[in-house]
């Protein structure tokens, strides 16, 4: 879709084996491909000319890890496969209806969906300009600090409109924000990785979701990870980062792990380092990209409300930060509002966020002197399910005279059919980790993982009762899924715990 924003002239990316021909006509003529301009995991893109002689953008259905062409028929590259195909053909008719419902001066139109060679089409705006990356990079003029903040408004708005109609766009980065010529304003392009719902068929082709380093949320890069508006904020905050600072900004999972590893967070905040720009602006920027999504703002009302000095109006039904909105199959249910969790002005929300984050993950050497033995699951919940803790010596008051290092306090926690993890205090901080795996378990966690933290709430395993704690609230919730972030050696990704269901 980037490309769908340059002449053709000033883009080359070559060729693709799998694209129409140039001179292609659709939809009984209407529409004449002139030329490939880019290709993606879902769809190939044309700059084509419509019978009026105007420049546009056709995208065509085009899943190619499960398709082929023959001529100008698309079809599933096996039967087995053909399912799949016609479920995905069958998505994009739906994404392109629903985008073609968006009537926003900021955000690219579409203007036609159709289908032909047993595939289907979309026809939107051909935006003739550079895209902020560009700007960033020398490709264009530089914008000034007036035009940033001003072109950050419009994209609020864009984003404000996407939220107001039950969508996710799930793929902002300064390459999808383009500048147009015409009317010098910035457009929101490329909704390809944008989802209402999907089937269970469709899931087939999640691995094609868009995760771009620098710009990508943290739960972007986790398999059916929990998304919600603040994730599409993160991404918007993450691109005028790059804008203002020049730097491209660290990828969350770098973030994630330094933040782990009691390292600290390694982005550097905006706010303090550039005085052309307000100290609400540069804050409300640094919140957004908050690593974890309980600590950033959660709708575009609520970074209104920080730029405006205000608090933003509270739902009638507030929900917890921590409640999970849509998943990676499903990026673009409902968005719902959510209230600030934390109190306080906008400003010391902002300044403090990457404290808090940072500060969740450290246990004080003095917590260290009071450990207790695991405690069982509440007795509301079933007995089967109850985790039982093994008995280990606890620490009395005396052990307030042993010297830390030669205090090594190990908590195992067993879970029913016969999980197991050890608690164990290390010099920087409590380890929670995997010491026993059944072979029948169908959980992707591994002996030796490290659980670092819980994926839907991003709450951190830092101490004693941390997993305890969450399986129990969890478990009373009717979640039998657990999905956390591990490292597992130098690597940290996501794995899942499973409570099997009685009977």
């Amino acid at each position: 879709m980037t490309a769908a924003a340059r002449k053709i002239e000033e883009f080359d990316l070559g060729t693709s084996n799998d694209e129409l021909p140039a001179g292609t006509r659709l939809l009984f003529g209407q529409f004449t491909i002139e030329s490939f301009l880019n290709s993606g995991g879902f769809g190939i893109v044309y700059l084509a000319r419509d019978s009026l002689d105007r420049r546009i953008v056709i995208k065509e259905c085009f899943p190619s890890t499960f398709c082929r062409r023959v001529g100008t028929t698309v079809g599933a590259r096996s039967r087995q496969q053909q399912d799949e195909f016609r479920s995905t053909v069958a998505s994009f008719i739906q994404e392109a209806m629903t985008l073609s419902k968006l009537d926003h001066p900021n955000i690219v139109k579409v203007h036609h969906v159709f289908e032909e060679n047993d595939t289907a089409y979309m026809a939107m705006d051909y935006i003739d300009g550079p895209d902020l990356l560009q700007t960033v990079e020398g490709g264009a003029r530089p914008l000034t600090p007036k035009e940033i903040m001003s072109f950050l408004g419009s994209m609020l708005d864009a984003i404000g409109h996407v939220h107001d109609q039950g969508l996710l766009h799930r793929d902002i980065s300064p390459d999808n924000i383009l500048l147009d010529k015409t009317s010098g304003q910035p457009i929101l392009i490329d909704f390809g990785a944008s989802r209402k719902d999907t089937t269970r068929k469709s899931r087939a082709v999640s691995g094609l979701r868009v995760v771009k380093d620098g710009y990508s949320p943290q739960e972007f890069y986790v398999h059916g990870s929990k998304q919600s508006a603040c994730s599409d904020l993160y991404a918007l905050a993450a691109s005028f980062y790059h804008l203002i600072s020049g730097e491209t900004p660290k990828t969350s999972q770098e973030r994630l792990s330094a933040i782990a590893g009691r390292e600290g967070d390694p982005l550097r905040p905006l706010a303090g380092r550039f005085r052309a720009y307000p100290k609400q602006f540069l804050q409300a920027i640094d919140t957004a990209m908050a690593i974890f999504p309980r600590d950033r703002l959660q709708s575009v009302a609520e970074w209104r409300a920080v730029l405006g000095g205000t608090e933003a109006p509270k739902p009638v039904a507030a929900q917890s930060r921590s409640q999970p909105e849509t998943s990676a199959f499903s990026a673009s249910a409902p968005v719902q509002s959510e209230a600030p969790q934390h109190a306080g002005q906008p400003e010391q929300r902002a300044a403090s966020a990457v404290s808090r984050s940072r500060d969740i993950l450290v246990t004080s050497a003095a917590a260290v002197l009071l450990l207790v033995g695991l405690l069982s699951l509440p007795a509301q919940l079933s007995s089967w399910t109850t985790p039982v803790a093994d008995a280990v010596p606890v620490a009395s008051a005396d052990v307030a005279n042993t010297t830390k290092d030669k205090l090594v306090v190990t908590n195992v926690l067993r879970l029913p059919g016969g999980m197991a993890f050890e608690m164990t205090e290390t010099p920087t901080g409590i380890e929670t980790k995997v010491s026993v795996v059944p072979e029948e378990d169908e959980s992707t966690l591994e002996v030796g993982d490290v659980l670092l933290v819980y994926e839907p709430s991003g709450e951190t395993l830092g101490t004693k009762t941390a997993l305890r704690d969450i399986l129990t609230r969890e478990f009373a919730k009717g979640l039998t899924t657990y999905s956390f972030v591990i490292r597992r050696g130098a690597s940290t990704m996501n794995a899942e715990l499973r409570l099997g269901v009685a009977g």
